[in-house]
């Protein structure tokens, strides 16, 4: 009896086991921030540009290293690229100049060109594993950045309440997005050890 050809194996998106681990460090940093931003309940302008300076710096660097992991292709490479790169333009222009202004318009460039491009991200990749998240994740973006110059004739206070609160939001749907492709990444991967290479027995 002749044995039975093996059906071909399903290739994983390779963007499952890996986009877990900038997920869940974006939402560690929006959480923290956004958490100080609960808490503290009276910030001078001093101390919101370098606080929200840093979460900027850090977001940039961490925006960076999700849209390198996800394995976009190479179409996405400069949207990711300018996204980063206006987050860690708003990181030094909050610190350089240490103004409500300055801290307002800054963030507000920085997330919404971030957030357009990770929503037009998402919109485009519909059929990858992240896609949805980002949709999610570029729209508050979006909208905590169109907020932002609205509200800076209030003062830091409302500067970062309104910085902090997208950056919760943020926080909850990656860090829940993480934990569940980290999920499947561990279910996975027994699966596939196990079966790799394997002939299929004929009986």
């Amino acid at each position: 009896m002749a044995a039975a050809s093996p059906a071909p194996a399903v290739r994983p998106d390779p963007a499952e086991f890996t986009v877990w681990k900038p997920f869940l460090a974006r939402a560690v940093v929006s959480g923290v921030f956004g958490l100080m931003t609960i808490f503290w309940l009276e910030p001078s302008t001093l101390s919101m540009c370098i606080i929200g300076g840093s979460y900027f710096l850090v977001l940039g660097a961490v925006y960076l290293w999700t849209h390198r992991m996800a394995h976009w292709g190479k179409r996405f490479g400069v949207p990711a690229a300018i996204g980063a790169a206006a987050l860690l333009g708003a990181g030094v222009v909050s610190l350089a100049l240490r103004t409500d202004a300055g801290f307002a318009i800054a963030g507000a460039v920085a997330l919404v060109v971030a957030g357009a491009a990770e929503l037009v991200r998402g919109l485009a990749g519909r059929g990858h594993v992240a896609a949805r998240d980002l949709v999610v994740v570029g729209a508050v973006g979006l909208g905590t950045g169109g907020i932002l110059p609205f509200v800076e004739p209030l003062g830091a206070h409302a500067l970062l309440g309104v910085t902090g609160g997208g950056a919760l939001l943020t926080a909850v749907v990656l860090g829940i997005a993480a934990l569940s492709y980290r999920h499947d990444s561990a279910l996975s991967a027994p699966r596939r050890s196990g079966t790799q290479g394997a002939p299929d027995p004929v009986s």
